[in-house]
């Protein structure tokens, strides 16, 4: 599974770097497998922000648990 998240200037000062440090930890306290996250620049929908795609599956309004469901949601699939 690739994860992107916006690292953009809305989407940073909205603090995803937290998301990226959350999903981050997840994948290595659960050993979770094939999982790369990568970070990206802005993603067109600031005032929607933070913005994460989860294999091409487009979320808006993330935070740091936000992301940990979805991340986990995808896995158990």
């Amino acid at each position: 599974m690739k994860i992107r998240v916006c690292k953009g200037k809305v989407c940073g000062e909205k603090f995803s770097n937290y998301i990226i440090s959350r999903l981050q930890n997840d994948v290595n306290r659960f050993n979770l497998k094939d999982i790369e996250i990568e970070e990206t620049l802005c993603m067109g929908k600031c005032s929607e922000g933070p913005n994460v795609y989860f294999d091409n599956e487009f979320h808006t309004r993330v935070n740091p648990l936000k992301a940990s469901k979805i991340l986990f949601k995808k896995v158990k699939k």
